[in-house]
């Protein structure tokens, strides 16, 4: 039974630390296209990544020029999802 619960629990971590690098991944994919750090990604700063420029008007949800963290990671998530 100890085993069992020792198995458990390093399955939970792991699950818990691979959720952790992908959270991970997409802050510095962000903050690598946050070339000026004001925490949003202009079009200018956007252009070095042509699918982010492609996908823009869908990204930009609430259509202000700029794509703030939370929309960044929306579209991610949509992306992600798709893919499974």
């Amino acid at each position: 039974m100890k085993g069992h619960s020792l198995t458990i629990a390093s399955t939970f971590v792991a699950a818990l630390l691979a959720g952790g690098i992908a959270v991970a991944g997409e802050s510095e994919q962000f903050t690598r296209l946050d070339a000026n750090g004001d925490g949003m990604i202009s079009m200018d700063e956007a252009a070095v990544d042509s699918e982010l420029t492609k996908a823009w008007s869908a990204i930009d949800a609430n259509q202000d020029g700029q794509i703030e963290r939370a929309e960044f990671s929306a579209f991610e998530e949509q992306e992600k999802a798709k893919s499974e």
